[in-house]
């Protein structure tokens, strides 16, 4: 015996429930009155796969066909589950006449997933020409809906702000990381980054991969103290978000200290320049110059140290000076300052460096000496080598 499908055994099922009504309608009324069928003839169904919590309209058609002048008087249209729980409802919805149909909407929605068996049923009355009740009937239909759990949602890209503290009227170093996990790739991607006295700046990149992070840096600064409120904004082609971080931002705190000793490396007397930054802020274009009374004290420079650090600077001096006041000029969050001491004839005696404490760099400096190999000067502080003669500045 051939299989027989889901739809066929419904519509054959539908068949069957008509022809019982019909005929049971014709046993009622009598061949004086003619024969009233009435069916579902269709079933429209708005979305035969929806998704949990989505509204489904279902729509039977019934139709009446009489072979007399009976008319069928419709008194409700349910819609029940599987458990026979009534999910959806309609009432009094009037009487039909032969070949006349009449669509009914029901809506409904799903708060599980699966394979959802529904039964439609259609109640009513056989009225006759006269206006008199006959026999009350009923017809089902089955109705199949597949109902999908919810899709995943995909992951919205987030936004990290990276910032250490920073001093106002100073540069700092703002990173900003974005990441994608979702399953696409992010296009046309803006990111932009404000916030309380700091100028808008925006960076822009044709994609970021899926699953993958982008760090983008900017350089920002702030000009008030205080907590500056930073926010980074990116969009796309598809999404926009922004993220926002609260920033401490301190008054510049200027505290330069310089100090110099003497050193003996190779027959070769160095005059040793200790520039000790130990303020908030790195400072810039640093200048070093001394001054004694019975020796002429070479000048020096270094480009950059770095805030809570120190750099150390070592020129060739013919005689040791009985003292020296040493000044050194720079530039600190764009503003110039300067700082001066004097250092005695005790903190400029002579030491003398072995080969032992060599720091394994070589570095040299020009001029009317010859070429001096710094290698084994023992820096103060941890400093790396620089160095420079008569105010000639060497980068590191």
């Amino acid at each position: 015996m051939p299989l027989i499908t889901r739809s066929q055994f419904g519509g054959l099922m539908a068949a069957v429930l008509a022809l019982t009504v019909a005929c049971s309608m014709f046993a009622g009324v009598g061949a004086a009155s003619g024969v009233t069928y009435v069916t579902v003839s269709d079933v429209a169904v708005s979305d035969d796969n929806p998704t949990t919590g989505d509204l489904v309209t279902i729509t039977p058609t019934i139709r009446h066909s009489s072979a007399g002048d009976a008319g069928f008087q419709i008194n409700e249209v349910t819609l029940t589950n599987s458990n026979g729980e009534r999910i959806a409802e309609a009432n009094d919805l009037g009487t039909i006449g032969g070949s006349e149909t009449l669509d009914v909407p029901l809506r409904v929605s799903f708060d599980s997933a699966g394979d959802k068996h529904l039964t439609l049923h259609v109640r009513g009355v056989t009225v006759n020409n006269s206006g008199d009740y006959q026999l009350a009937s009923e017809v089902t239909y089955p109705v199949y809906i597949d109902v999908d759990g919810p899709a995943a949602d995909e992951p919205e890209p987030r936004v990290h702000i990276d910032a250490a503290p920073m001093v106002a009227g100073d540069d700092s170093t703002v990173d900003v990381t974005v990441s994608n996990g979702g399953e696409d790739s992010l296009s046309d991607v803006t990111l932009q980054l404000s916030g309380d006295g700091i100028a808008t700046k925006t960076q822009m990149q044709p994609t970021i991969s899926a699953e993958s992070m982008q760090t983008f840096t900017f350089s920002v600064t702030p000009s008030e103290t205080g907590s500056a409120d930073l926010t980074a904004s990116l969009s796309s082609s598809d999404v926009s978000t922004s993220t926002t971080s609260s920033v401490p931002v301190s008054a510049v705190d200027d505290d330069v200290r310089i100090d110099a000793t003497v050193v003996e490396n190779d027959n070769t007397t160095l005059l040793q320049y200790h520039v000790a930054n130990a303020g908030n802020a790195p400072i810039e274009d640093v200048l070093v110059t001394a001054d004694s009374p019975d020796v002429s004290l070479p000048s020096a420079s270094v480009e950059r140290v770095a805030a809570s650090s120190s750099e150390t600077v070592a020129v060739p001096i013919g005689n040791v000076p009985s003292e020296a006041t040493i000044d050194v000029s720079y530039t600190v969050a764009g503003e110039s300052s300067s700082a001066t001491t004097t250092v005695s004839g005790e903190s400029l005696q002579t030491n003398t460096l072995s080969a032992s404490g060599s720091t394994g760099q070589e570095a040299f400096l020009g001029g009317g000496m010859g070429g001096v190999s710094l290698g084994a000067i023992a820096l103060l502080f941890g400093g790396v080598v620089v160095g420079g003669v008569a105010g000639t500045r060497l980068r590191k």
